[in-house]
């Protein structure tokens, strides 16, 4: 007998994987909208028939409904993760596509990993990969971080047609105090913003406050008698309010004022004067500092709070601190700065990786978007068929072949299907050549984040900071180390593309024909190397 056999026992347990036949199903949408269509009854019907065909049994259902997967934080989601982990049959999470199971990039990879090594695959029907080798694995992370890509895309291009609109005058959230909207449940360019009770009492406030008659204090109290339940604070608030003289002012344009298309309850010139007399005695205090770029942009880990920085004037260094009572968080801005450039450089690619990169991520996109395409060229098919249509009956109307009633109706219909058609082909995904821009640049950037930073003015600093962590950084006092919430989608995914890029190779330099060949329009397949 081998004299290590009596040791076997103390040995971890071997985790077999695909041993356990034993599946969960996840369906999700991510409105309500799409849950009334039959989106859940077709992902449902493809993850049944691929258990079927696989020889797994589904020992239970998850999701079934509408939940946003821009976050892990999803009761159905953490109900189906628990069930999971807790059971000791499990051995395959099934979804239609990685989308389905979590849109949040590396979180999203970090779950699988977790799962995985419980002996638990996710496996897409749509898009089958084998996570248990290192380039399936490679794969689905590629899979997650596009779908986080894709998420990203469409909030910017949801961002800027909100801008366009403001820009053209039009609020967007909910108005002030002394303002109703009208047509609430409408389209933001159908919104009516109108004055109501308490905007007539605040008008008078305005005017009082213009003329320097009464303090605050005293607008308050007169405002209470006349029904108005109102502070001093929140009425400081609205006499610096813009919105109250007709203009514009939000998060979204720094920098901007825009003529609103709603009424003004105050003038330009009473509102300027107001603000005059506010201001007189105070301060002007430089906020930012060229010594301090992390400056609120990085919050203190404990407490969540932004950090703040000072000068000890005798030793002639910079801190960072927390501001929250109590707390003795406080942190070297040299230190600090030096830990901000050793994360940034983990995010640099050498760019002997930039070819493959293109291309591994240019056709992930495409396969990871390839229903949104499809499903744009029969939006397009539609579109031309209502022009079509709506020629039609205008000839035949002109010629007297049909009434005007019967126009009409035809008309306004084709209308409002053109709307709906033209709406869903506006939320349609990015081009790939605007895709390639972006992962050009971003690619460029990465080559020297750290240099870049640590060379570049106040402004730039700034601007490289959010365009990759654009939630800021953690510093936790307790381990003196650095921690990200989250990571722009296109710079987390870099270093895991040329990590496994690296190990798939061991270390050699990617053929980028050799790679082409394994790849197809439809997306990745099962390799071996």
């Amino acid at each position: 007998m081998n004299d290590l056999e009596a040791f076997k026992k103390f040995s971890p347990a071997i985790k077999p994987m695909g041993l356990n036949k034993d599946a969960l199903i996840y369906t999700r949408v991510s409105t309500k909208d799409q849950a009334d269509n039959t989106s859940l009854e077709t992902q449902k019907k493809y993850c049944e028939n691929y258990a079927k065909t696989n020889g797994l049994r589904v020992v239970a259902y998850f999701g079934g409904t509408h939940e946003s997967a821009k976050s892990d934080d999803r009761k159905e989601f953490k109900r189906m993760l628990k069930f999971a982990k807790q059971s000791k049959s499990i051995g395959y999470i099934i979804v239609y596509s990685y989308d389905r199971f979590s849109r949040t990039g590396s979180s999203a990879a970090q779950i699988s990993h977790e799962l995985l090594e419980n002996g638990i695959q996710v496996k897409a029907v749509t898009q089958e990969v084998d996570a248990t080798s290192p380039s399936g694995k490679f794969q689905q992370n590629l899979f997650y971080m596009f779908s986080q890509f894709d998420n990203e895309l469409r909030r910017d291009k949801t961002i800027t047609a909100m801008k366009d609109l403001v820009k053209k005058g039009h609020w967007l959230w909910t108005p002030p105090k002394g303002y109703c909207n009208k047509n609430k449940y409408h389209k933001a360019v159908d919104w009516d913003i109108v004055v109501n009770k308490d905007g007539l009492l605040l008008k008078k406030a305005f005017k009082w406050k213009a003329d320097n008659v009464y303090s605050n204090a005293e607008i308050v109290r007169r405002l209470r008698i006349k029904g108005m339940d109102i502070n001093e604070k929140r009425l400081g608030e609205i006499f610096k309010n813009p919105f109250y003289c007709g203009v514009l002012v939000c998060n979204m344009l720094p920098g901007e004022a825009v003529e609103g298309k709603h009424e003004a309850i105050v003038s330009k010139s009473d509102f300027l004067k107001i603000n005059t007399i506010e201001s007189k005695g105070a301060v002007m205090r430089k906020t930012d500092n060229d010594h301090l770029p992390l400056k609120r942009f990085a919050y203190c880990d404990s407490c969540k709070t932004p950090l703040t920085g000072f000068l000890v004037k005798q030793k002639g260094l910079y801190y960072y601190k927390c501001r929250t009572k109590g707390c003795s968080c406080s942190k070297s801005a040299k230190q600090l700065h030096e830990n901000f450039i050793e994360i940034l450089s983990s995010y640099q690619v050498d760019p002997k990786y930039f070819d493959i990169i293109i291309e591994v991520m240019t056709y992930t996109y495409d396969s990871v978007t390839k229903e949104i395409r499809d499903n744009e060229i029969q939006v397009k098919k539609q579109l031309s068929l209502l022009n079509r249509k709506i020629e039609t009956i205008e000839e035949r109307h002109a010629i007297g072949e049909i009434d005007i009633d019967i126009y009409k109706k035809f008309k306004a219909k084709y209308s409002q299907e053109q709307k709906e058609l033209e709406l869903n082909l506006s939320n349609s995904t990015i081009s790939s050549s605007n895709l390639k821009i972006a992962i050009n640049k971003a690619l460029k950037i990465s080559s020297n984040l750290s240099g870049l930073w640590a060379s570049g003015d106040l402004s730039q600093k700034k601007k490289l900071q959010f365009l990759v962590f654009p939630s800021g950084i953690g510093y936790d006092k307790s381990n003196g180390k650095v921690q990200t919430k989250r990571v722009n989608s296109i710079f987390s995914s870099i270093p895991l593309i040329t990590k496994d890029a690296h190990k798939i190779k061991n270390g050699e330099s990617i053929n980028l024909n050799q790679f082409s060949a394994r790849v197809t329009s439809t997306g990745f397949k099962p390799v071996t190397f």
